[in-house]
This record gives C-alpha cells, sequence and structure tokens, in this order.
C-alpha cells in the first residue's frame, strides 16, 4: 500500500513540476476533497453545495 501511494505521489509530483512536499501537502487535500464529494454523493447530497 505505501509502495503505492508513494508512486502516485512522485507522478503527482512530475506531472505538477512541484516539490515532494508541496506534492505531499496537495495530495492529501484534494484527496480528502474527493472522499467528501463521494461521501456527500453517496448519501444524496449535492457535493457542488459543500466546496463553495
Amino acid at each position: 500500500m505505501t509502495l503505492i501511494l508513494s508512486m502516485l505521489l512522485l507522478i503527482y509530483k512530475r506531472l505538477n513540476n512541484i516539490g515532494y512536499k508541496t506534492a505531499k501537502r496537495r495530495f492529501g487535500i484534494e484527496l480528502d476533497e474527493l472522499m467528501m464529494a463521494l461521501i456527500v454523493r453517496f448519501c444524496g447530497g449535492d457535493p457542488s453545495l459543500v466546496f463553495r
């Protein structure tokens, strides 16, 4: 699991041309937002109302 995550992080870093620490922080933030949108959608809500 750790190896998969580290590979995803390195790919994200390379695609966005940013440093490792910045990529790690941004990847975490985007992953949290994605999970929140999926949970809201699963519960029958509108994700666009959550992320204003």
